[in-house]
């Protein structure tokens, strides 16, 4: 094909020039790739990483497995990292994908260290391409993709994390070309599986397939160039009954998603996004509260915020980051919702779970289609006061973009069980700077190697979570 959508993208993805990207675009980068590695040391203490550790050829060579000095091949350490990365469901988001960008990109990059020289400044331009290809691919097949059932993180992160991976490995447009041929037909995830670990698993699958994709093309191997446009292909399967808007996919860069008013969000709490919202009512109710005794919780929301929000009475820390119910009644008692909130104490602790049965979650005319999971929380005090929060949008969007503070405060949050993340942290904010080439990402990539847990890493599925 001529003009194929897989043609089109590999000639974007290899033609723009670090200098090509506004420093804002560059800037928020940096930001999304700092606090995703926050979380991903963060889920080298989950129990995810010995699952996956356990089942992936673990050695002293290869690319840096996060939270040691262990190494695996390329594949293997962008699904650890990627599964880690998105283990706490406290990584940054996206909309209109309705995905978890920078923990696919991120370890996808980063497992690319041992075979081909890594600029800082080629980091994080390959990041904001990656980044791309999500918002675009959101654009073109969502809502309804995600409606169907289909998980974003995995099946559009397995693109976006091929055109990095290939733009990072040098590949040319023919070698991109079937790069992405070879991605669209790995990509797949369930939002069935909302509430378990191969939820965050999705995002190590989606890293795993880009890069592999991108290795194969490199050796060789050949795709269809039609695996996005045919009849069979991506764009129709994915879209299901409702056709694609094959629009966003003919203006790469046009405007450039990460600068999009909803593009790129930083999460405030380490749960579903959907959630966001209601807890910031809530926790604006508890100080109003003072202490008095809940008769009734309402939870007015828009109809999407049912769609991830799979649970109500949670049995495990994990489903209790999908369960509204759940994330209201811990705020409004604790005043506070933090990773020390999942854990399964507090998910069986009796005062939450008599809350979370006098809590109500409705689709509310209020806030209308609301994209953004708006919420209006009403909160009935037994003494007769009725409290109520509207909270359009949450925390950590564009408009209400963390601060450096704050940025440094979740990454020091999540790194607390390690010796050495300062140091990760210092050559993150210098990702950017001008050096020379494997400079800035050899300082990372050296930091990384030098971190030490404090805690041992869980050695199986059935371990408890070591935060809290």
């Amino acid at each position: 094909m001529k003009d194929s959508t897989s043609r089109r993208l590999a000639e974007y993805a290899l033609g723009v020039a670090d200098r090509d990207l506004p420093q804002l675009a560059r800037q928020r980068a940096v930001d999304a790739i700092t606090d995703c590695v926050g979380c991903m040391l963060a889920g080298a203490l989950e129990p995810i990483a010995g699952a996956v550790a356990g089942a992936i050829a673990v050695g002293h060579g290869g690319s840096l497995l996060a939270g040691g000095a262990r190494c695996a091949p390329p594949a293997d350490a962008a699904l650890f990292n990627g599964a880690l990365a998105h283990a706490l469901d406290y990584d940054d988001t996206n909309h209109p994908a309705y995905a978890h960008p920078s923990a696919v990109l991120v370890p996808a990059m980063l497992a690319l260290a041992p075979i081909v020289p890594l600029g800082g400044r080629e980091l994080v331009t390959a990041y904001v391409l990656g980044f791309e290809v999500f918002g675009k691919l959101g654009r073109a097949l969502n809502t309804a993709h995600y409606r169907r059932g289909w998980h974003a993180t995995a099946t559009f992160g397995t693109i976006a994390a091929c055109v990095a991976a290939g733009r990072l490995l040098r590949l040319d447009p023919p070698r991109l070309t079937a790069a992405l041929g070879i991605a669209a037909s790995t990509a797949g995830g369930l939002r069935a599986n909302f509430g378990t670990m191969v939820k965050p698993l999705h995002a190590g699958c989606a890293a795993r397939n880009g890069v592999l994709a991108a290795l194969l093309a490199r050796a060789g191997l050949d795709a269809s160039e039609a695996a996005f446009d045919h009849d069979y292909g991506f764009l129709r399967l994915f879209a299901g009954e409702a056709p694609a808007d094959p629009a966003p996919l003919a203006r790469w860069g046009e405007p450039l998603e990460i600068l999009t008013p909803h593009g790129l969000a930083l999460k405030p709490y380490p749960s579903c996004g959907a959630t966001h919202t209601a807890i910031e009512a809530a926790l604006a109710i508890h100080a109003e509260l003072a202490g008095a005794p809940i008769e009734a919780v309402r939870a007015g929301v828009s109809e999407l915020a049912f769609a991830p929000l799979i649970h109500v009475m949670p049995d495990r820390p994990l489903a209790g980051k999908f369960s509204l119910h759940f994330c209201v009644a811990a705020a409004l008692l604790d005043g506070e919702l933090t990773l020390a909130t999942f854990t399964q104490p507090r998910i069986d602790d009796p005062q939450v779970r008599a809350l979370i049965e006098r809590t109500t979650m409705v689709s509310d005319p209020r806030v209308g289609d609301g994209a953004e999971f708006p919420t209006v929380l009403e909160v009935r005090a037994v003494d007769g006061r009725r409290l109520e929060r509207f909270v359009p949008l949450a925390q950590g969007k564009p408009e209400r973009w963390f601060p450096p503070a704050r940025i440094r405060a979740k990454f020091d949050d999540c790194t607390r069980a390690f010796d050495g993340a300062g140091a990760v942290f210092d050559a993150l904010r210098a990702l950017d700077a001008d050096a020379p080439v494997d400079g800035a990402a050899h300082t990372l990539l050296g930091a990384l190697r030098a971190v030490r847990s404090r805690v041992d890493r869980p050695a199986s599925p059935g371990s408890q979570p070591n935060h809290g």
